[in-house]
């Protein structure tokens, strides 16, 4: 069996989707592939146990059979933090790693292993992300989101003095299409002169980004005012807000398309711009409902509308928060994925190294 770690410089790089990809391409071609993410730093409540939601998702859509638990041995949160901390809580959190690997892993040809947060985090309790590679034997792939051009290529150096033999590679996410060329024919031939493998430029795509109605709905705890049977499903993929003249918002409206509009409650005149234009959510804040010909004509136009308790800045804040890191969760979102790491990831030489 062969491991490879999934890693990344910072939060919200991909890592979980690259997983995803990988996995299910693996599987295509006939592997029996495994997944463990041997440290998590978030977690919620499913069923009265404490989970990752990431662990969750990867294991429906790859349909393992393992329990949750082998899959997510060890959760750090604030209030199991004192637990992990000193050296015999140290050895008995890297015993359950080991005894989940070898019990996940067991018949496959391939395992996964996600990195929890960054290539910074795990120090602590003694659980760096070098240090679990080494333990458990796997090279690197680091997923990099663009975040600059220098910051790119330090991004990409800082992985390879971390990881040292153990970094098989990296792959650049999100990298926009302005900066294409550079990751292409400048970043990529620097830094595989300096040892470092470009496994794949993945560019930004802002449908991947993009997030549901419904997640707004969950995010916000909002209250769905138009028809119950809108589709909740439909993404996001950008955020206005409607603080100006209802003039100027129709022109500003009209050039962005597949919107959602957080305006006030009391701002008939931007709602009513907002629903002439090609706009798929309206966010009212301030928990004051519009008017009735508002409601009428959302229904009409088939747009979802949403009412919120809290104020314009706390509601886009709330968004910010999740905007551009939300799952693969849409069916669609993944079959996407899925064809742009096909399209870009040197899967030939990917899998080359890996030794399959």
């Amino acid at each position: 069996m062969k491991a490879v770690y999934i890693t990344s410089i910072e939060d919200f790089s991909g890592k979980t989707a690259v997983c995803l990809g990988l996995g299910k391409r693996l599987q295509a071609e006939g592997f029996q592939v495994g997944y463990l993410k041997p440290v998590s730093y978030k977690a919620t409540q499913l069923a009265g146990s404490v989970v990752d939601e990431d662990v969750v998702f990867v294991k429906n859509v790859l349909s393992l059979s393992d329990d949750l638990q082998d899959l997510s041995p060890v959760i750090v949160t604030p209030s199991t933090l004192p637990d992990c901390l000193g050296e015999e809580n140290e050895g008995r959190l890297k015993d359950s790693i080991t005894a989940a690997a070898k019990k996940v892993g067991a018949g496959k040809d391939m395992l996964l292993l996600e990195g929890g947060g960054s290539l910074r985090m795990g120090y602590s309790i003694g659980l760096s992300t070098p240090y679990v590679a080494e333990m458990l034997d796997a090279d690197a792939l680091v997923v990099i989101r663009y975040g600059g051009r220098m910051r790119l290529l330090d991004d990409a150096l800082t992985a390879q003095f971390r990881l040292g033999d153990r970094l098989l590679g990296v792959l650049f996410n999100r990298v926009p299409a302005d900066a294409m060329d550079f990751a292409t024919e400048q970043a990529a031939p620097f830094l595989e002169e300096r040892g470092v493998r470009v496994l794949g430029i993945l560019p930004e795509r802002p449908q991947l980004a993009a997030i549901s109605i419904e997640e707004l709905i969950e995010t916000l705890d909002a209250e769905i005012l138009t028809d119950k049977a809108a589709d909740t499903s439909l993404l996001v993929e950008h955020l206005m807000v409607g603080a100006m003249r209802a003039e100027e918002a129709v022109k500003r409206f009209q050039r962005i398309g597949n919107k959602a509009v957080i305006t006030g409650g009391d701002r008939t005149d931007v709602q009513l711009a907002a629903l002439e234009t090609s706009t798929i959510c309206l966010i009212l804040t301030g928990n004051l409902h519009p008017r009735a010909d508002v409601l009428e004509r959302a229904n009409e136009t088939g747009v979802c509308t949403l009412l919120v308790k809290t104020n314009t800045l706390e509601t886009v804040q709330a968004i910010d928060e999740v905007f551009g890191k939300t799952r693969l969760g849409q069916a669609e979102k993944l079959a996407r994925f899925e064809e742009l790491m096909a399209e870009t990831v040197d899967y030939k030489r990917l899998l080359g190294l890996l030794g399959s």
